[in-house]
């Protein structure tokens, strides 16, 4: 797997793998009975070389400009962090908890949606969609640097409630009985999810403005 990963960061860097990367390659490929008629090291000539890379030079250029690249490129930089993961679990890891500085890497380097909406309570004592809206707005100048022509629509809205709010709302049957029994807004305050239905309402407003 390291190898594969070495080679698809070589290949999305257009450049043609070096020799010793080639040289490995060969080893884990070839079984190891046919392995022994191979030479220790595999040796492109420099003409070669350089006559390989001229080739794909355009190609990798080409796909650059139009935004294929990067994205392939952020691929297998996830790609890069299974081995990792694979080995944690293998050590009885059972929860995943990132670095906050690996979270915001990530976050301002990966994250394309066009459309995103952050929704903050006004009584949220560990609130942090400030800072999340903050990298949002960093990833959308590294995407512009790239692609200037993209548009980026990120709405940042206060409502009311708390950390808890959108776990506070009935299921939608006995919602329903009680709004029926008692009126849509005595049952929402006596059921206490007046403010898990506002949000709601904010979730479809934003739906709506973008026709999803």
């Amino acid at each position: 797997m390291a190898l594969g990963l070495e080679l698809a960061r070589t290949v999305t860097d257009g450049k043609i793998p070096s020799d010793e990367l080639l040289s490995d390659i060969s080893k884990f490929a070839i079984p190891g009975l046919f392995s022994s008629a191979l030479p220790e090291s595999v040796a492109l000539p420099t003409e070669l070389r350089d006559t390989l890379q001229g080739l794909v030079e355009p190609t990798h250029t080409a796909l650059k400009n139009a935004g294929v690249m990067p994205m392939l490129k952020e691929g297998v930089e996830v790609a890069e962090q299974l081995p990792l993961l694979i080995n944690e679990v293998a050590d009885g890891a059972r929860d995943f908890i990132p670095q906050n500085e690996a979270v915001s890497t990530a976050a301002r380097r990966a994250y394309r949606a066009r459309r995103t909406l952050i929704l903050k309570y006004e009584n949220d004592g560990i609130d942090e969609s400030e800072d999340i809206a903050a990298l949002l707005r960093e990833s959308e100048r590294v995407m512009r640097m790239k692609r200037p022509m993209i548009n980026f629509d990120l709405q940042l809205k206060e409502v009311k409630g708390g950390h808890a709010t959108p776990l506070l709302a009935p299921p939608l049957d006995i919602a329903t009985r009680a709004e029926d029994l008692l009126g849509a807004q005595t049952a929402r305050e006596r059921l206490l999810y007046m403010e898990a239905d506002e949000t709601v309402d904010a979730l479809l407003k934003w739906l709506e403005e973008g026709r999803l």
